[in-house]
């Protein structure tokens, strides 16, 4: 018998080579998106650079992944939005299937002019009451996740410092920290929801 195949060296690298031939199987059992919240409901609101409208019937069939700016936009809010536009890099690959929205109040427009552009990236604003609409939506699924009754439906509820995901069918899947860590568990969920459905 050839005992170079005892080697430890040897041994580990067969070892790692099975483990990363496993991983994708591995991962793709336990990793799964997080389950519905609640519905958002039909919205529509108006691209602030196009001045196109677009909403829940445009964006149907996508993931979103949300983000919120609220009047007046302090430094903490331009950060939070500038770091939806970071999450272009990470889902590139995945086409069109992910799409990131900034709902802004229109006093928080000017801050938020000079931040990044695509195709991909919608900065949305609209009237008070269509605002308070998409608001609303979001502030009852997120007293639905944290477990409270949701607080306000006015247009405070733009100061939710979070990230939303939502996915294809328009049900709100949860939400995240603006922090890098939770931008990622939010970019990793989205990412989820595109490659394998509603049911991943």
């Amino acid at each position: 018998m050839n005992k170079k195949w005892l080697n430890p060296f040897s041994v580990s690298f067969v070892l790692g080579l099975v483990f990363l031939t496993a991983l994708p199987f591995l991962q793709r059992r336990f990793l799964k998106a997080p389950p519905p919240v609640g519905p958002l409901g039909r919205w529509e609101l108006v691209d602030a650079r196009t001045s196109k409208p677009l909403g829940s019937e445009l964006l149907a069939g996508k993931v979103l992944l949300v983000t919120f700016a609220s009047e007046p936009c302090d430094e903490a809010c331009v950060e939070q939005t500038a770091g939806l536009s970071r999450a272009l890099s990470h889902t590139d690959d995945l086409g069109d299937a992910i799409q990131l929205v900034t709902v802004a109040a229109r006093g928080a427009l000017p801050q938020l002019q000079g931040q990044p552009q695509g195709p991909r990236l919608h900065l949305l604003t609209g009237s008070p009451g269509q605002l308070e609409q998409v608001a609303s939506g979001f502030r009852a699924n997120w007293g639905r996740f944290a477990g409270t009754d949701g607080g306000s439906t006015t247009l405070d509820s733009l100061r939710l410092p979070a990230y939303a995901v939502v996915d294809q069918q328009g049900q709100v899947r949860g939400f995240w920290r603006t922090d890098s860590a939770g931008r990622g568990n939010a970019i990793n969920a989205a990412r989820l929801l595109a490659r394998y459905g509603v049911n991943p």
